[in-house]
């Protein structure tokens, strides 16, 4: 089938598929109990009441709280434009942060002796109080840590900032156990490297991107002007309405039904668990393919995923969404409210990685941009218009990733200069493109801070 200009009954055969796609009548009551299906599973993510935190919570949050303490320690006496560079607090500021994390795990009562110790360690040192009082008090006499197996741990690149906090305390009355003090520094220092290098990166091409930012405003401006065409141009609302609940709800039925198989199945292999992530990440935007057409080369040549990268507006919008981020974090204040500051515990080493590039980086762009700009988006712009429709669409897309505050307008502003840019070039390809560079840029640097092991 060759690309349709334009769609009418004198144009297209009585058994064309596509008209009868078109002619399906989906009525209100059925759409209204679709979207009222997905308000309530919203509303419960949103509203339902908090049973303490998962139990990878308080593993991920550990791991985050070693990491920042140790770099604001490290980076202490560097300039302040470097640490704001690599977005690294004074030490003060960190201990504050992190003592107020475990506290919400212990509000939570979701937080095990080890983090009851981190927490008395960090207390101690933000007060400046003695060590082995504070342990006593928040301990109430036990003993966690054993010095000569810690000292080993520090020495052999593991351990915590708080564990070399507490060893340094207990060999004031004690000779060393391990020469462990040479490592931790390595360490340290591996971290901070990671840290520059990564951020500063990231920031280059923010960098490069502003040359490209009025052409990139001259391409969104240009979207707003242009009038939809073909077969994508002739959906009506109600079609992609239906279309994109039918998938969102199957989504959710799916990957409830995983999580609910994965936790009676321990053990499973990484590989696996990548496998399963894919099947799930994927499966709505295939469900929304199916639904509206016919061939994958006729949902190529529609949705625009023929058309070449759109490279200067790509970056040009990606250094302007770098920009209004900093605002953003002035004016919101940036992180997760979550304990775990939305890092994830899968992805953990080698494994961890491979399951962030695929699922994050690759995989999760091209699904949400199938489904949120090419279906929905596209569907109701027909109708309302390419300002509207993108502020529907962007606020579906911020509002089913459950975030708050920051989190919450910084992926609604990205949804709506999707929509924009979509509109403008009508490359699909180039909005997952933008998405993967928007997702690698906040993965990779993540994983290399906080996920990849020290080398010894």
């Amino acid at each position: 089938m060759r690309v349709i200009k334009k769609i009418s009954a004198a144009t297209i055969p009585p058994g064309n598929p596509y008209r009868i796609i078109l002619r399906r009548d989906y009525p209100e009551p059925f759409i209204a109990l679709l979207a009222f299906i997905l308000g309530i599973w919203l509303w419960d993510h949103y509203t339902g009441k908090e049973v303490g935190y998962a139990p990878e919570t308080e593993e991920i949050a550990l791991v985050k709280i070693d990491r920042d303490l140790r770099l604001a320690e490290t980076m202490a006496d560097d300039p302040p434009w470097l640490k704001w560079l690599a977005g690294v607090d004074d030490p003060v500021v960190a201990r504050r942060a992190a003592l107020n994390v475990l506290g919400k795990l212990a509000k939570a009562k979701s937080i095990s002796a080890q983090g009851l110790e981190a927490f008395a360690i960090v207390k101690s040192e933000q007060e400046r109080v003695p060590m082995q009082d504070t342990l006593g008090q928040v301990l109430q006499g036990r003993m966690i840590s054993d010095f000569q197996e810690t000292s080993r741990l520090l020495a052999n690149h593991r351990g915590t900032w708080w564990h070399a906090k507490l060893i340094d305390d207990w060999e004031q009355n004690a000779p060393p156990a391990a020469h462990w003090r040479q490592s931790y520094g390595q360490d340290n220092l591996q971290l901070k490297t990671r840290v520059v290098v990564a951020r500063t990166l990231v920031w280059l091409l923010g960098l490069v991107g502003i040359a490209f930012i009025p052409h990139a405003l001259r391409c969104m401006k240009a979207g707003l002007s242009n009038h939809p065409k073909g077969y994508g141009g002739a959906w009506p609302i109600s079609l992609g309405l239906v279309v994109f609940l039918v998938a969102t709800l199957a989504w959710i039925g799916f990957t409830m039904t995983l999580e609910v198989g994965i936790d009676s199945l321990p053990g499973l292999h990484p590989a696996v668990g990548i496998f399963l992530d894919s099947a799930a990440r994927m499966l709505p935007s295939l469900i929304a393919l199916g639904l509206i057409f016919r061939r994958p080369s006729h949902a190529v040549r529609v949705m625009g995923m023929n058309r070449p990268v759109a490279v200067r507006a790509l970056f040009g919008i990606f250094s302007l969404l770098m920009i209004i981020d900093l605002g953003l974090q002035r004016t919101l204040g940036a992180g997760s409210n979550e304990p775990g500051g939305g890092l994830n515990a899968g992805d953990a080493g080698l494994w961890g990685l491979a399951f962030a590039v695929i699922s994050a980086c690759i995989l999760g762009p091209l699904a949400e941009e199938i489904l949120y700009r090419g279906v929905l988006f596209r569907a109701c712009r027909n109708r309302i218009g390419v300002i509207a429709a993108a502020l529907v669409s962007s606020a579906v897309f911020a509002t089913l990733h459950f975030y708050d505050g920051y989190g919450l307008v910084s992926v609604g502003i990205f949804g709506f200069s999707c929509a924009l840019l979509y509109a403008g070039t009508g490359s699909l390809t180039t909005v997952v493109a933008l998405h993967m560079l928007y997702n690698t840029a906040i993965k990779l640097p993540e994983w290399f801070i906080y996920h990849a092991p020290f080398r010894g």
